[in-house]
């Protein structure tokens, strides 16, 4: 994990509880910071928590110092959450030579879905990244 990812996870409140099963896991207990105007997790919250459970399992299969990439992201909100400890678990499903392609879902205590995500990463040859010119 780069320094700016752990600083995010922690500001964010996230513990990084690592590969179990197969599966990269990310947790966080829910409290005032993460709730949206309408009392509830701020699907920001809950994307962000997959995104980095995702990156994460992908990372988990790169040779040290790889890195990824977040190129597309669809996340499915099944049910709202608005107390407690949630779960994000992800695996990486597919990977070729540039890309990797992961899946992985939240759930909450009583082990309920509350939202599925998949998504699509571009490898990169080192974790942290210069910026580039763009054309």
């Amino acid at each position: 994990m780069t320094g700016d990812e752990g600083d995010f996870i922690q500001r964010l409140g996230c513990t990084n509880i690592g590969i179990r099963e197969g599966m990269y896991i990310v947790e966080l207990d829910l409290d005032e910071r993460h709730m949206s105007i309408a009392d509830r997790a701020h699907g920001g919250v809950l994307f962000s928590l997959l995104d980095t459970a995702l990156g994460r399992s992908i990372i988990h299969h790169l040779p040290e110092g790889r890195g990824c990439a977040t190129v597309e992201m669809k996340v499915n909100y099944f049910r709202p959450i608005q107390r407690g400890r949630i779960q994000a678990r992800a695996s990486m499903k597919e990977l070729t030579r540039s890309l990797a392609y992961a899946e992985g879902e939240i759930r909450n205590e009583e082990n309920k879905v509350l939202a599925r995500a998949s998504g699509t990463f571009f490898l990169t040859d080192t974790i942290r990244q210069q910026d580039r010119e763009r054309v």
